[in-house]
């Protein structure tokens, strides 16, 4: 496992927690990017999708080879109403699920971290790939979200 993983893990909801915060309110429903959340959809999007993730992880670590759902993150965001959500409390839930996922990020062994599962879309993703899914995500978000404070 690469040694920066669960420290990075932990750190981006952190990230996000602490971008939010600096970001005008009045600027939390301002779309920078027609094909892009606006903060207060990406705190929805991060909170939502966190649960999504660990349940893959967990997934390929349980019954490995099994196909996982593909999602529309924009059917989503209508479904959920991203739109209508506190950002500060979305991002807390966030932190808190990412937690979660963290605990059981530490609790896969090597064999486990090699477990599978089929993504529609994308093909094999082992463990270890959506642990490092995670990071990318988070980083996507998190230079999107610091677009907002220039």
């Amino acid at each position: 496992m690469n040694f920066y993983l669960l420290p990075a893990i932990e750190l981006g909801p952190l990230t996000v927690v602490r971008l939010l915060r600096h970001i005008p309110a009045e600027r939390m429903d301002e779309a920078l990017h027609l094909d892009r959340f606006t903060p207060r959809e990406v705190a929805a999007h991060l909170a939502d999708w966190e649960p999504i993730m660990r349940a893959r992880i967990q997934s390929a670590v349980t019954t490995p080879g099994v196909t996982i759902t593909a999602y529309d993150e924009g059917q989503m965001a209508i479904d959920h109403r991203y739109r209508e959500r506190d950002p500060h409390e979305q991002a807390e839930l966030y932190l808190v699920e990412r937690r979660i996922t963290a605990q059981l990020i530490r609790s896969l062994t090597p064999e486990q971290w090699a477990s599978a599962v089929q993504h529609p879309e994308r093909g094999r993703q082992s463990a270890e790939d959506l642990a490092n899914l995670l990071l990318g995500h988070d980083l996507y978000h998190i230079e999107q979200l610091s677009e907002y404070l220039l």
